[in-house]
């Protein structure tokens, strides 16, 4: 009889220490999800300071057209490869933008890569994409108020017919709005409140505790009669 109550006081001390456990487990999860929200949230309400537009973005900004040349760039491009490109960019059903722009290979001009087209498609302000291609071949793409999409063709060869492949792809692509809508505080409590957290917690630890102490029971039982 007392070895019986000794069973079942351990295992009702066991299934209390599973409770707990799935409790602290529980709490920690929360915790942590808890903690990832508020990094979301934090990050969601971060903005970027564009500085002041430097003055080849002053140029840019300065010419009314949807392809934009900085100066020192115009002799390499020539007036009808600019005019097919803004064609192809004013029947765009997005509105899109681009720029012609000397790529900064130190800081005496005043600007970086990542810097210059921040600073020239904010202050254009229209909501639509945006893409710069350097005279090195390469190129930068952004957007104002909508996600940013990625070039897929050549932007190396000569500038004129880089900037037609560059527009036609741009008029291709879509106007998906920026999700901007800031995250809701979700609800953690997974077991519809205390008496289901409850249950769920003296489920785990019975499933985990009395399964466990019947075995260690049989194993006991058999090896007094193996010895007896």
């Amino acid at each position: 009889m007392k070895r019986q109550l000794a069973w079942v006081v351990g295992a009702v001390v066991g299934i209390v220490v599973g409770t707990a456990a799935a409790f602290g487990v529980q709490g920690w999860q929360e915790s942590r999800e808890a903690s990832d929200l508020d990094r979301r949230i934090a990050s969601d309400q971060h903005e970027d300071v564009v500085p002041a537009p430097v003055d080849a973005i002053r140029e840019l900004l300065a010419q009314d057209t949807l392809v934009v040349v900085d100066p020192l760039l115009a002799d390499r491009v020539s007036a009808e490869d600019l005019q097919r490109a803004e064609e192809v960019l004013a029947s765009s059903p997005v509105p899109a933008r681009i720029a012609y722009l000397s790529y900064p290979d130190g800081l005496d001009v005043g600007y970086t890569a990542s810097g210059a087209g921040p600073q020239w498609w904010t202050n254009v302000g229209e909501v639509g994409h945006y893409a710069i291609l350097w005279d090195n071949g390469s190129a930068e793409v952004g957007s104002v108020g909508l996600e940013p999409d990625y070039l897929t063709d050549r932007t190396k060869g000569q500038p004129g017919p880089a900037l037609e492949r560059i527009a036609a792809e741009m008029a291709t692509w879509e106007a998906v709005p920026i999700d901007d809508a800031p995250y809701e505080p979700g609800d953690f409590d997974y077991w519809e409140g205390i008496g289901g957290g409850l249950a769920a917690a003296l489920l785990f630890g019975g499933l985990g505790v009395v399964p466990g102490f019947l075995l260690l029971r049989w194993y006991v039982g058999t090896r007094r009669r193996k010895v007896g």
